[in-house]
């Protein structure tokens, strides 16, 4: 009787130890899995969306006298600028700007050759949907006239982009968060989380083969560690509400973007969660027909 009360107690406390390990590996995978989303160029693209960067950058850029090409193609530039090629243009801009801050990696300014061939994509797109009316000899002197003022058209918009401060998320006093965020998006932590994570989930599994409660405890582990993801994408939107113009742009983004990055943590929890807790009536029913 003494053997079997210890033998319990012991079940229990191996089992609320692999309980906090589940957790906390899961909850360090999903992190790592949030942050590495949040830079991606899906959450940018949304950032950029939401925010209407983009649209902020075009009215910015507008303002420039470069635009003008000598005050004879300010319509044409305008309806470039706001063409989808551009939009795409600078938010790839954008998301490899952010990406090089998080990783660590080298990034150049706008060249004269990319913003080129970018506007050559919208003026093809403008003249394909009617905003732009222009026959073959015009396009060619549009162009002639585009190669003459593209320096300093460059110049102009990689000077916004600086005032503007698109990506400026990490400065001198966060210096530290961005090792933090560099470590956390590594593949050795992600994987590694997830393997001690599903360690710890087939341990909690054997450890009540009989009765099958593993796989219900683990799915339910895992379901409370994505719903503190929910609850972050929540706080955050309700942070930049509150905040209202007085959070500055680049902030803004940031918030959608990590929200971005813990909804899609969240998703990737509860379908595990979900799977597991799925598989405790299959497995409980499949042994007891065995046992028939």
């Amino acid at each position: 009787m003494c053997y079997n009360n210890s033998m319990r107690f012991l079940r229990g406390l191996l089992a609320i130890v692999l309980a906090l390990i589940l957790m906390a590996s899961t909850a360090l995978a999903l992190g790592s899995f949030a942050m590495s989303r949040a830079v991606s160029e899906d959450a940018v693209r949304q950032a950029i969306t939401e925010t209407d960067a983009v649209g902020q950058l075009t009215g910015n850029i507008i303002i420039q006298n470069t635009l003008n090409l000598g005050g004879e193609y300010g319509p044409e530039m305008q309806a470039i600028l706001k063409s989808d090629a551009m939009t795409d243009f600078f938010t790839e801009y954008t998301a490899r700007s952010l990406q090089s801050q998080v990783y660590g990696t080298e990034l150049e300014e706008i060249g004269s050759d990319a913003l080129n061939e970018a506007f050559s994509r919208g003026m093809d797109e403008c003249l394909e949907n009617g905003t732009v009316t222009m026959d073959e000899g015009e396009r060619m002197i549009f162009d002639q006239a585009l190669n003459t003022a593209m320096p300093n058209l460059t110049e102009g918009v990689n000077f916004v982009l600086d005032q503007m401060q698109l990506t400026d998320f990490v400065d001198e006093d966060t210096s530290h968060q961005v090792e933090l965020a560099q470590a956390a998006t590594s593949d050795e932590v992600r994987y590694g989380a997830a393997g001690i994570a599903i360690m710890a989930c087939l341990l909690l599994i054997a450890l009540y083969w009989r009765s099958k409660m593993g796989f219900l405890i683990s799915g339910l582990i895992v379901l409370f560690v994505a719903a503190f993801f929910f609850m972050l994408s929540i706080m955050l939107g309700q942070t930049m509400e509150s905040g209202g113009s007085s959070i500055v742009l680049s902030r803004k983004m940031l918030f959608v973007m990590l929200s971005y990055g813990s909804i899609a943590a969240m998703r990737t929890g509860a379908v595990c969660g979900i799977a597991m807790i799925a598989a405790f009536p299959v497995f409980r029913l499949l042994f007891r027909n065995r046992r028939r």
